[in-house]
Formats: C-alpha cells, structure tokens, sequence
C-alpha cells in the first residue's frame, strides 16, 4: 500500500443539520434565520424537505455502513433543542438525537458532533444574535444540554464550523442571514464566537467529558498573483484576513497584531473585554477541525477602497488553475504549505481534516448511475496530500468528505452537488455514486493503492 495511513484512522463524511434534516416543522423544532431567509423572498428553493434526513437517518446510515464508514460528522440543530435558543427543552428533539446517534453506534460508527453550524434559532438574532455577547450564555446552556445528554456516546464535539463564513456571510458580504453590510459588527461577531468557543471548551473541561473538543475553521493559504510587491503585500493582507484572523485567537490567545490595529483604529472593533485574551489562552482546546477546499491568488485591488480591510486586496483566477464547476480552485498542495504554516506560527496541534470535497453538477446516465470520476480523481489527490502531512510530521487524526449525501447548499439549492450518495430530490430517493464506492476501497484499505 503507497499510501498507508495509522491505524485508528477515521474515514468518514459530513454533513450539517439545516442542509440535510428538513422536517423544519417537525418534532418541535423552533423557527431558524435560515428557515426566515427562504421564507421572506422567493429563492426557488427552500430547507424545508432537504434531503429529508430527519425522517430517513436510518436509510442513509445504512449507506454510510455500506460505504465502509467509520465515523459521521454531524451537527445538532440548536432549535431542535431549544425551540427559541433557550428556556424549556424539546423532548422530541432530544429523542431524535438520542436515536440517530444510537443507530450511529450500532453500525460501528463513530459520531463526531458539531455544537454549532450556523442554523442560529431565530428568536435569539431577533435579540441581537452574536453581535450581542448576552447571548454568549445560552449557547453555553445548549452545549450543556447536549453534554448530559449525549457525552456518555459522542467524544469527538467541535464548537462552531467555519466561524469565517458566518461572519463574512452575514456581516460582510450579505448573503447569509442577517444580511448586514457592517465591518465593525463583522468583527465584533468574530470575536464575541471566539469567546463562546472557549466558554464551551472550559464548560467541557468542568464537567469532565470524556474524548476531544476542538472547533473547526476554513482557512486557506493565499499567494500573491506575482512578484510585485504590492501583489505580496495585498496576499498576506488577504491571509490574515482569511486565515490568521479566525487562527490565531483560538490557536494562542491573539489577533494578527496590524489586522487587530487597523480594525480597531478604523471600525473601533472588537470591542475586546479586559482578560478575554487570557481566557481565550487558557481554554484551549484538544485538536484544530480544517475544512480545506481551495487555495486564494491575490492581487492588489487598484480598484478598491482602501478604507475597507477586505477591498485592500482582490482574488484572481491562475490562467493554468484547474477549478470547478464554481470557480474553487482544485489545489490539493496548499494543504500540506497551509498545516505547515498553522504549525510553525501557533505550535503543534492534531487536526481533522473535518470538510474536503467538490460540488458539482452531477449527471446521469442511461443506467441511472453517477460516474463522478472528476470527485473521485479530487478526494484522491487531497488524500495524498494529507498524507504528506503525515509523512512530514503533522499529525492527522481523521479525514470526512463534505458531504456524505446530496445535500441543501445555502446560497444555490441543489444544483451544486457535494454527496458520495445521489439524492433525486423529486422522489428522495438515494443511490450511491462511483465516487461512494471507491471511497469504500480507501476506508477498507485504510489507504491508497496508487
């Protein structure tokens, strides 16, 4: 086997509850922002049935057992929970959980859970959402329920997915809910997450939960289009902008010090409270989630104004590149450069390779089968990439493909297709694609051939 990976290797998929679970009206689930999102104007699409998840977990674990899995990344709806973000527990929800983490088990694979992946209730946004740090304490009430409620099953939990795409979502390029245009709330956001991430992880720590913690960013390395110096200047702009920023607090306890200056000179945020930055050193958590899809080429943005951090600088496309249907550059050697970088500038720290995958639009042929050979020919150079990280010292502990199934995408429906398994969204239907059944290859292999 050329590439062998440890034994105890996790090879597994993911998904998140909104893109996956429908049933938004089902089993007392409370009302969601992205529930309000695709309610308040016509998008052509909506959450409500996704890939009705809620009511076929069981199906679709089968699948995964099919597929040689052996762990799920998944992640818990906040308002399943708590209706309205806090106060009285919905059972149901509680029971729903209960079950599909116990099928989970009983099909040998092991349940990696997600506190939080942007399905924020909406009654709390109605009440300042993360911008308000009031808040802080309910997201800590909710992973305490979880914790009593699951923690003697689950013991791999991450915080929050992606804390960049929320904020840059939401705050910054308005298309996710809220849909705010606002650097200083934007930044504040970021911030006011990084504490509730380490409130989770000393709340953890307090109750004595067995396993791992960690949360689970999307950072990426960034490259200057060329060798101008302006070029350069505007690529490590974007990295700190992109990868340090969200990095560095919960890594060691610090923002990239000229980013943190020119935010707070500019926008006069964050508002950073006396202690955090200590609080944020001492609660530190056990492993570091990346979900890695792409590398960045900057350029200095002539066009741009310079009063906003993130119009100092402008992507553009590597005339040779290869990139998807979406325009994500393919790169899979920026993961090795980008767990090289993280280790030399932050210290040593394991990592999950929590989200690696490629949408796409899927076809069908005559026999009703998906030869994704384009998704198989991606997950297998980042597989190899990834195990270069290894060879070289980095030390990996899981890899999940983004994602297990054909999924809801947030901003284009369900014409861009992530799954190892196809999904007919007319009949809900599933069947797994070439790309499902090689998969199964590496996870029995716990390897690669070639």
């Amino acid at each position: 086997m050329k590439y062998k990976f440890p034994d105890n290797f996790l090879w597994g998929s993911a998904t998140a509850s909104y893109q996956v679970e429908g049933g938004v009206n089902d089993g007392g689930k409370g009302v969601t922002v992205w529930d309000t999102y695709y309610h308040s104007e016509d998008r052509g699409y909506t959450g409500d049935v996704a890939a009705d998840h809620y009511h076929r977990y069981k199906e679709d674990i089968k699948l995964l057992k099919e597929m040689g899995h052996n762990t799920y990344r998944l992640s818990i709806s906040w308002a399943r929970i708590f209706p309205n973000g806090y106060g009285e527990i919905n059972q149901e929800g509680l029971d729903y959980y209960n079950d599909l983490i116990n099928e989970l088990i009983a099909n040998e694979i092991k349940p990696n859970v997600t506190i939080y992946h942007w399905d924020l209730p909406q009654n709390l946004l109605d009440q300042g959402g993360w911008l308000n740090r009031d808040n802080l304490k309910h997201f800590v009430n909710y992973a305490k329920c979880l914790f009593e409620n699951f923690g003697d099953r689950v013991d791999i939990w991450t915080t929050i997915n992606e804390p960049a795409s929320e904020v840059m979502g939401g705050f910054i390029h308005g298309a996710h809910p809220p849909q705010e245009k606002d650097l200083a709330k934007a930044f504040q956001v970021s911030h006011n997450m990084n504490i509730g991430h380490a409130m989770i992880v000393k709340l953890f720590r307090e109750m004595n939960m067995k396993g791992e913690i960690g949360i689970v960013l999307n950072p990426m390395p960034v490259h200057p289009a060329s060798d101008r110096e302006e070029d350069k200047i505007a690529a490590e702009k974007a990295y700190d902008y992109f990868t340090r920023w969200y990095v560095a607090p919960v890594m060691v306890g610090e923002y990239p010090k000229s980013m943190l200056e020119e935010c707070i000179e500019r926008y006069k945020s964050p508002v950073i409270e006396e202690g955090d930055l200590e609080f944020l050193k001492e609660n530190k958590m056990d492993f570091l989630g990346i979900n890695y899809y792409m590398r960045r080429v900057a350029a200095h943005n002539e066009n741009g104004n310079p009063e906003k951090i993130n119009e100092q600088f402008k992507f553009v496309r590597v005339p040779d590149g290869l990139y998807t249907d979406w325009g994500w550059e393919i790169y899979p050697e920026g993961l090795y450069e980008l767990l090289d970088n993280i280790r030399k500038e932050y210290g040593e720290m394991p990592i999950y390779i929590t989200e690696n995958g490629m949408g796409a639009i899927d076809t069908i042929d005559e026999n009703g089968d998906i030869n994704d050979d384009y998704r198989i020919d991606y997950i297998k150079r980042h597989i190899k990439a990834m195990h270069k990280c290894i060879e070289h010292g980095i030390e990996i502990k899981g890899y999940y493909v983004w994602s297990a199934i054909d999924i809801l995408s947030w901003t284009n429906g369900y014409t861009k297709r992530y799954g190892l398994i196809h999904v007919d969204f007319d009949t809900l239907e599933r069947k797994i694609k070439k790309s499902g059944k090689w998969y199964k290859k590496v996870t029995e292999n716990n390897g690669l051939e070639e």
